[in-house]
């Protein structure tokens, strides 16, 4: 079976790249391109494609945007630099995205889940619509999806990546966030992940659950087994995992713990 492709990328070399990467499937074909929101909207009625490649940031208007005017709902695979609300879509949804750069083999796996897709019943427009319209609200900022308590302000998960998975993370799964340079992870049992968030946006997301044990780290509170001395008046928090990992707690963050847990 051969599937009808159309890429929107408002860069020319994102599209030749996309093109040339897709003419080493046979089964996939090329029928159209475009660079704007516009343009995008009257290609997608006009050639009725099986398969959409869409950028999420692109003049007159976003990818989210491009779906809602459409008059049909391709499948899409987003390919994108920095969006972190495609990836989580696409992640609870069985869907595929691709995070500039990527390589060839990245590439022929979402081909591979498109594939699949394809050959499933759609899912239904509406939903799909209304999912994308809560992402561009923000329900959730990027990287996190909401619990469905509106009374409730932890978020449900937290996407991460540890090399080309893309994990969903229950809070209380997480040790701790660390951050190093410009990077910040996720420390669980079982490894530790990227979070494409800073230390500080955790922290006002997570809310009395975390901590901030140094200008590096944040713990959660749930996991801390011990706190013991360490050296000029500093201290270490002790985890409850199998390891019992331990994080550093500044002489200032102490005081603040103290106030928040008396010890």
């Amino acid at each position: 079976m051969n599937y009808r492709c159309v890429i929107i990328d408002d860069e020319k070399p994102a599209r030749e790249r996309l093109k040339r990467l897709l003419a080493a499937h046979e089964d996939m074909e090329c029928v159209g391109e475009a660079a704007d929101a516009d343009a995008a909207v009257r290609l997608i009625d006009e050639v009725a494609p099986d398969l959409c490649f869409l950028d999420v940031r692109m003049p007159e208007g976003d990818g989210f945007s491009v779906l809602e005017r459409a008059g049909r709902l391709p499948a899409v695979i987003f390919c994108t630099a920095f969006d972190e609300y495609a990836v989580q879509a696409f992640e609870i949804h069985s869907l595929d995205y691709l995070l500039k750069p990527f390589g060839k083999k990245r590439f022929a796996e979402a081909l591979d889940r498109a594939r699949q897709a394809l050959q499933q019943p759609e899912l239904p427009a509406t939903r799909l619509l209304e999912l994308f319209e809560e992402l561009r609200r923000g329900i959730g900022a990027p990287g996190t999806a909401r619990a469905t308590d509106p009374s409730s302000e932890m978020p449900a998960l937290i996407s991460a990546r540890r090399g080309t998975k893309i994990l969903l993370l229950a809070p209380r799964e997480v040790l701790w966030f660390e951050a190093e340079d410009t990077l910040v992870f996720a420390r669980t049992v079982d490894g530790r992940s990227l979070v494409e968030r800073t230390l500080s946006d955790l922290e006002r997301q997570l809310g009395s659950k975390f901590f901030r044990a140094h200008r590096g780290c944040l713990v959660n509170l749930e996991h801390i087994a011990e706190i013991v001395p360490a050296d000029a008046g500093t201290y270490r928090i002790v985890l409850r995992d199998e390891r019992r990992s331990s994080v550093p707690l500044s002489r200032r963050q102490a005081r603040r713990l103290r106030e928040l847990i008396p010890w």
